[in-house]
């Protein structure tokens, strides 16, 4: 295995270790750290799917990230904003 491969084991491991602690969180504690479960899912997936190139993957990824967070901060605004 050269070294790409193993950081992304390793990651993808880290990745079901989020997911497993913030489903605990989640039902012990509050659903407002549901969140942090869909993230950890939905990194996990990527993640396991990442074969090859995969710092090009991750830079798409990570521009997808970017438009969502910037659309929902536009809404936030919004909402926040909004005349009653």
């Amino acid at each position: 295995m050269n070294s790409e491969d193993v950081f992304v084991y390793l990651t993808a491991l880290v990745a079901v270790g989020v997911i497993f602690v913030a489903l605990l969180a989640t039902f012990l504690h509050s659903a407002v750290l549901a969140p942090i479960v869909i993230m950890g899912i939905i990194l996990a997936v990527f993640l396991f799917q990442a074969k090859g190139n995969f710092s090009h993957k991750i830079e798409s990824m990570e521009k997808l990230c970017f438009t969502i967070t910037f659309m929902a901060i536009i809404c936030s605004f919004i909402l926040l904003y909004k005349v009653m």
